[in-house]
């Protein structure tokens, strides 16, 4: 039986036909002769053909394993065809397990410590606990395999450059941000399901944004999932939250990768209760009286608070700050919210004064520096806002752009949602007496109206307010 030659690639077919003369000459009748006739009769063939004549054979030879040839052609699509679906698949590894409750081990938000501005950059924390469930049919769920080496995180390429650094438990930490893939890897993890549970808190992962790039936050940092029915290739639902990111724990031994879902946002608080009537006083109509009766009704300034240029006198102002009592409330998540309302008189004790009215654009707190981190966020009005602690070159909580005309002042009311070290006014204020000092101050506007040094507010009537 003739054994078929097989097909050579083209520039092997071009050297072979270049010089026959080359080539030692064989009996026209010998199988090696009709080989090499056969061999460049099909190339002939082939360079006459048509492409509908190419297509037709190539189609035939669909089931024959050519070495070199169209075997070839045909792994590499399919290996093609099969990139955009590794790459869609996250984690990409396809041998670990990835249910989430595979293992006991979960991520939460640290609103305690996130939406932190520490200069230019935002910083944004989240916690690896030991929530004590998971299948215990499966591996991932063994104390000894249920350990946290690398945690990746399902991010948009285009932040790359948002990203400044990474910690662990407070320390710098390595990482990689895979733009092809769409992933964050971060290295150097700890915490083990018996570690976990020994630590209070689990380990921390923070990452820190800068402020001023197209991703802030980790809602624009986190791919968007459609979170009112995201579920995760293994059927683990997304929480309901505004807004979530993906990621998948790894243990040291790679084959454990359970996905789930964390919130980039904490959760919407209750409302605050409504606030009081507002309150109103009576005063003096003649000046000389009024002046009398004011420095009387308010106490003594007990430090330089808020160590700037302005009239800080309460009574040369309508407006005024009071604790609300009735807000103040632990929260399930351990935060303790404590409310102030703004008020407004019906007339200022000092008619001379040039502050009487104006436009609040900030509230701000005199308080010990120790307590800077105590400060998870504030609210104006329900609405959320960024903390802003200032420790230097004086310690105060300052919330601002408030931007009530003195229209729409009275009433407004400002949150403060500490942790447990300073949640309440005698651990979280500069005295520690059960009262605090609260600053009122008017747009950076007014300060040419009033004289007052460039860059500071003109306008700061102070109040001593106590629950």
């Amino acid at each position: 039986m003739t054994r078929q030659p097989a097909f050579l690639p083209c520039s092997s077919a071009a050297a072979a036909t270049a010089s026959p003369s080359s080539s030692r000459a064989q009996p026209a009748s010998s199988p090696r002769s009709v080989a090499f006739l056969a061999t460049a009769a099909l190339f002939v063939f082939l360079a006459a053909a048509t492409p509908a004549t190419v297509t037709a054979a190539a189609s035939n030879a669909q089931s024959v394993s050519l070495r070199g040839g169209l075997g070839l052609i045909q792994r590499q699509q399919q290996q093609q065809e099969q990139i955009p679906q590794q790459l869609a698949l996250f984690p990409s590894s396809t041998s670990c397990e990835r249910g989430a409750g595979t293992s006991p081990l979960r991520l939460s938000l640290d609103a305690l410590a996130s939406d932190a501005e520490l200069g230019p950059l935002r910083r944004f924390c989240f916690r690896l606990e030991n929530s004590g469930n998971c299948d215990p049919a499966s591996k991932c769920c063994n104390l000894a395999a249920a350990s946290a080496s690398k945690i990746e995180f399902d991010v948009v390429a285009d932040c790359k450059d948002a990203l400044r650094s990474v910690t662990v438990n407070g320390l710098p930490s390595s990482y990689m941000y895979d733009t092809q893939q769409g992933v964050l890897r971060i290295d150097g993890l700890s915490a083990s399901a018996a570690a976990a549970a020994r630590t209070a808190g689990g380990d921390q992962i923070c990452v820190f944004l800068d402020a001023a790039s197209a991703c802030p936050s980790l809602a624009q940092l986190c791919t968007p999932h459609a979170l009112a029915s995201a579920t995760s290739s293994t059927g683990v639902a997304a929480p309901a939250a505004a807004t979530a990111c993906r990621y998948a724990l790894f243990n040291t031994m790679q084959d454990c990768c359970p996905v789930s879902f964390v919130a980039t946002s904490p959760p919407m608080m209750p409302p605050p209760p409504p606030p009081p009537p507002p309150t109103t006083t009576t005063t003096t109509t003649t000046t000389a009286a009024a002046t009398t009766t004011a420095a009387a009704a308010f106490p003594a300034f007990r430090s330089d608070f808020p160590y700037c240029q302005c009239r800080r006198e309460p009574a040369g102002s309508r407006l005024f700050a009071a604790a609300v009592p009735n807000a103040t409330e632990t929260l399930a998540t351990g935060l303790t919210r404590l409310c102030f309302d703004v008020g407004l008189h019906a007339a200022c004790a000092d008619p001379t004064s040039p502050c009487c009215d104006f436009t609040l654009y900030k509230m701000e707190f005199e308080v010990d520096p120790s307590c800077a981190d105590a400060l998870a966020y504030t609210t104006i009005d329900g609405v959320q806002h960024v903390r802003f602690f200032q420790t230097a070159p004086h310690a105060s909580i300052k919330v601002v752009n408030m931007n009530r005309p003195i229209t729409a002042v009275n009433g407004t009311r400002v949150c403060l949602f500490l942790r447990p070290q300073c949640n309440s006014l005698s651990k979280l204020c500069a005295h520690h007496d059960g009262t605090c000092t609260v600053g009122l101050f008017n747009m950076p506007a007014r300060r040419a109206a009033t004289g007052a040094a460039a860059g500071a507010a003109s306008c700061c009537p102070l109040s001593t307010i106590g629950l």
